[in-house]
């Protein structure tokens, strides 16, 4: 067990996240991605004032790469747990 506070897996299938990827530094644009993911990651760790941090981070040939970070109070988390279990537990009875 490590003291490391985040919490990470890789995704099995990166090549269905929807996170907008750009190639290099310094094109910025809007509207659908041009490039999806090779590989992406989720991870949690706790955030300051009691917030727990998700982070999504997208890979995508040498250069592509995108990053979401989500703030969820300890209440939202609750609520998000709950909805992934029950979500789960539907697809599985099905």
């Amino acid at each position: 067990m490590t003291d490391d506070p985040t919490k990470s897996i890789d995704l099995e299938h990166a090549d269905r996240v929807r996170v907008g990827v750009t190639r290099g530094e310094t094109a910025r644009s809007i509207g659908r991605p041009r490039d999806y993911p090779d590989r992406a990651d989720v991870s949690l760790e706790p955030a300051r004032d009691e917030r727990l941090l998700l982070s999504l981070n997208t890979m995508a040939g040498d250069h592509g790469t995108g990053h979401a970070d989500i703030e969820f109070t300890l209440e939202e988390a609750r609520q998000l747990r709950d909805l992934l279990d029950e979500t789960v537990r539907e697809m599985a009875e099905e």
